[in-house]
């Protein structure tokens, strides 16, 4: 964990400073793909293609038990547990806002903001997510969800 978080200051202090031509080429395009495939991946109930944006040892912050979940199938059961939560034929909807990417090298940082509405109820989650280049493809190594943000 301790890792993680010298990752994502890394990445947020060196952005500060670091003009956008500093940018690995097609970094903000990758991650961003990556992004959203992850998101319709698990929107369609699809959890090994979730996971195909994933590396083995990924890691989530599990915001209602305050828990680190470590590994890819840590996650992937987390995921599955919160789509259980969600009878097949629900009607729920999720998007997408306010996409950031900074990149420095092989590693990512993604912020966001989830928007979830069911039945109508509505709920905002800050996300930050942290990716790694492999094999020239951006896969994700950490996820963390703040749910009830303040919307802007």
């Amino acid at each position: 964990m301790r890792f993680l978080f010298a990752v994502t200051a890394a990445l947020i202090l060196d952005s500060c400073d670091r003009p956008p031509s500093e940018t690995p080429p097609g970094a903000e395009r990758g991650v961003s793909e990556a992004v959203m495939g992850m998101y319709g991946a698990f929107q369609t109930r699809e959890l090994a293609k979730v996971g195909d944006f994933m590396t083995e040892g990924s890691t989530c912050y599990n915001a209602a038990t305050s828990e680190m979940l470590v590994g890819r199938k840590a996650v992937l059961d987390h995921f599955g547990a919160i789509l259980a939560q969600h009878p097949p034929g629900e009607k729920w909807e999720s998007s997408i806002t306010d996409l950031r990417v900074t990149a420095q090298g092989d590693l990512a940082l993604a912020t966001y903001r989830v928007t979830t509405s069911q039945g109508g109820a509505h709920a905002v989650a800050a996300v930050t997510h942290v990716f790694q280049r492999i094999g020239g493809r951006w896969l994700a190594i950490h996820l963390h969800r703040s749910w009830n943000a303040m919307p802007k």
